[in-house]
C-alpha cells in the first residue's frame, strides 16, 4: 500500500491484516515524489508484488500519481505478460500505522484488495489461454504435481502456480511446501477457489499449473 498526501508518501507492506512499515517520502516536488516511490515499488514488483493499493484522501494525488506512471513508467502497467502490476485507489488516509490499520479493518479495503486481485488474476489466465493455444509456448506449462516439484525444487524458474483450493485441501502438505518454497523465490502463487470460473478451468488440467519462463 502507498499512503500519498501532497509531497508526503509512506509504503506499507501489507499481509492479511498485519502490517508492515516500509518507508517515508518527503520530497520537494511531485516529479521527485512520484519516481522515489516508484524506485521503492521496483524490488517490491521483482519479488512478485502485483496488486498495489493507494490511499489518498484528495484524489488528485492519486491521479498525479498514476498520470505520472503512464507518462514516465508505463512498464508498471503495461508491462510483458505477468510483469504488470494492478494499482486502485482507497479515498483514505495512510500515513500513519494508526490510519493504515483502520483501512485494513474496513470492508472498502477488503472490496478493493479483492478487487485488484480480480483483475490480476484474469491477466494471469489470459496468458495461460495463450500459451495453451501456442504449439510452441504451452510447453512453458507444467500440469502434475511431480514435475512441478521437480523442476522447482530443482531451481527452474517459473512466473506462476496456481492451484486449487480443492486441490490444495488434498495434497495439503505437498502443495504448502511448494507455495513456501515458490513465494521465496518470488514466484507468483495464487490459490484458486474452486467454485470461480478460474477454478473451473484450472480444475480441467487437474487443479494444478505451473506457468515456467519462456526459454
Amino acid at each position: 500500500m502507498i499512503g500519498i498526501q501532497g509531497l508526503d508518501a509512506a509504503i506499507w507492506d501489507i499481509y492479511s491484516e498485519s502490517v508492515k512499515y516500509g518507508i517515508k517520502i518527503d520530497e520537494e516536488s511531485s516529479y521527485e515524489l512520484h519516481e522515489s516511490i516508484v524506485d521503492a515499488l521496483r524490488p517490491k514488483i521483482k519479488q512478485g508484488v502485483k496488486t498495489i493499493l493507494v490511499a489518498s484522501t484528495d484524489e488528485k494525488d492519486y491521479n498525479g500519481f498514476m498520470g505520472h506512471v503512464e507518462r514516465h513508467h508505463s512498464w508498471l502497467i503495461k508491462g510483458w505478460e505477468l510483469n504488470k502490476a494492478t494499482f486502485e485507489h482507497i479515498p483514505m488516509a495512510a500515513m500513519d500505522e494508526r490510519q493504515v490499520r483502520d483501512i485494513v479493518k474496513t470492508n472498502r479495503f477488503k472490496e478493493k484488495l479483492s478487487e485488484a486481485s480480480s483483475k490480476d488474476l484474469v491477466k494471469v489466465m489470459k496468458i495461460l489461454e495463450e500459451r495453451l493455444n501456442d504449439p510452441v509456448r504451452i510447453d512453458t506449462l507444467l500440469f502434475s504435481l511431480d514435475e512441478i516439484e521437480s523442476h522447482i525444487y530443482g531451481g527452474g524458474e517459473a512466473e506462476c502456480l496456481l492451484v486449487t483450493d480443492h486441490f490444495n485441501t488434498r495434497h495439503k502438505r505437498r502443495t504448502q511446501r511448494l507455495i513456501q518454497v515458490s513465494t521465496n523465490r518470488n514466484i507468483q502463487t495464487k490459490i484458486i477457489p474452486l467454485d470461480s470460473a478460474a477454478g473451473a478451468r484450472v480444475t480441467q488440467f487437474g487443479g494444478l499449473i505451473c506457468l515456467t519462463k519462456k526459454p
